[in-house]
């Protein structure tokens, strides 16, 4: 097994992903998206999937965020759309998407 050696405190991580709930639960759904720390509702589709994004610090960050919401009882299926990682320490690299 190999050490990850990346700093994850420079990174800057936000995945974009679409939430599919049992209509009547729509509500409470989206106030467990907004309940966690770096998430934010972008829009509601008159079907209810609510397009939303999460913002955090690390791969794994971000993963805990969207188990948290992952296991609300509303959800019928948490899809992720886009992964985007930014270096904010100062280096060239790259971003990555995903």
């Amino acid at each position: 097994m190999t050490k990850n050696t990346l700093n994850t405190a420079s990174e800057y991580h936000v995945a974009s992903l679409v939430a599919y709930p049992i209509f009547t639960q729509l509500d409470d759904v989206k106030a467990a998206i907004v309940a966690v720390d770096g998430t934010e509702i972008h829009a509601t589709s008159e079907e209810g999937k609510i397009v939303f994004t999460i913002e955090g610090n690390s791969y794994k960050d971000i993963g805990k965020k969207m188990d948290l919401i992952r296991v609300h009882k509303g959800i019928i299926n948490l899809s992720p759309v886009y992964h985007q990682v930014l270096d904010e320490s100062g280096d060239d690299k790259v971003a990555h998407n995903s």
